[in-house]
């Protein structure tokens, strides 16, 4: 078993050369690390972000305010039990203290990466939305997919890192928000009339 894992680790690391190394750009170094952290960009914090809610909640109403609840204890939990009980666990460094020549292109969250929080939070955010619009669900899909690949691409994390985060995000989410919203019908199974 522990040669699976060697091999595992050599295939991740490899991978980590390609993306955070090999497959980069300027226009990329620009845009990725403003993509990593969208929550912490002015603009996007109190600017596009209370205004998309707004209108969300305004057209959705009932049904947007239930999946925007379901969302957010999702993503709490997931984000708990990452960065509380799976890191400390498993704890696996990030890229930039593996001495491989990481290009750090954003902030680290700290010293532990396995499994990405970031990814966690959007694969159950992804989850909750796909449940609730599943129309949609490729672009929330793919909205969480180039998180997890930016972290990758700035160097907080590792690829496993973040599969293994949008894989806990959206199986832990998905579950919950298909009981709790009815699968995607908003919760309600009664015939309008």
């Amino acid at each position: 078993m522990s040669a699976f894992w060697g091999w595992l680790g050599s295939v991740d690391r490899a991978a980590f050369g390609l993306i955070n190394g090999a497959w980069t750009h300027p226009s990329l170094d620009a845009m990725m690390p403003v993509l990593t952290d969208i929550h912490k960009v002015l603009w996007f914090k109190f600017g596009v972000a209370p205004a998309a809610l707004a209108v969300w909640l305004y057209f959705g109403r009932q049904r947007a305010l239930r999946a925007l609840v379901v969302a957010v204890l999702a993503v709490g939990v997931c984000d708990l039990l990452a960065y509380r009980v799976i890191k400390p666990w498993a704890g696996r460094s990030r890229p930039e203290y593996a001495d491989i020549g990481a290009r750090i292109l954003t902030s680290q969250g700290g010293r532990l990466g396995f499994p990405s929080n970031h990814a966690a939070n959007a694969g159950a955010a992804a989850s909750v939305l796909s449940v609730a619009y599943p129309g949609a669900s490729i672009v929330f899909w793919s909205g969480a997919g180039l998180v997890a690949y930016s972290r990758v691409y700035c160097g907080a994390h590792y690829p496993f890192d973040v599969l293994a985060g949008l894989a806990l995000g959206g199986l832990l989410s998905w579950p919950w928000a298909a009981l709790m919203l009815g699968g995607g019908s908003g919760g309600s199974k009664k015939k309008r009339r």
